[in-house]
């Protein structure tokens, strides 16, 4: 499941590195939650409650815009959550 999860991390990070239609506190804001995530996997200390928060806040905002995207996001937090992180 980690390693799905770290894969999912990557295609994430992609996914906000291509996309420019985003605005720029949207972007920072799910940049800085991805790389919080991918910071705690390798100290494996992850409050899922508060990065969950924080990704349903930011993709609310721009899921109709990038369904892609905000589909990616919650697969991060159902992958989260099913790891009991």
């Amino acid at each position: 499941m980690r390693t799905q999860l770290e894969e999912t991390l990557h295609h994430l990070h992609q996914q906000l590195s291509e996309i420019d239609t985003l605005q720029p506190d949207e972007k920072a804001r799910l940049q800085a939650a991805v790389h919080e995530i991918q910071e705690s996997l390798d100290r494996e200390e992850v409050s899922s409650h508060s990065l969950a928060e924080r990704l349903s806040e930011a993709t609310s905002q721009f899921s109709e815009a990038h369904p892609s995207l905000a589909n990616s996001v919650g697969r991060v937090a159902d992958m989260l959550a099913q790891m009991g992180i």
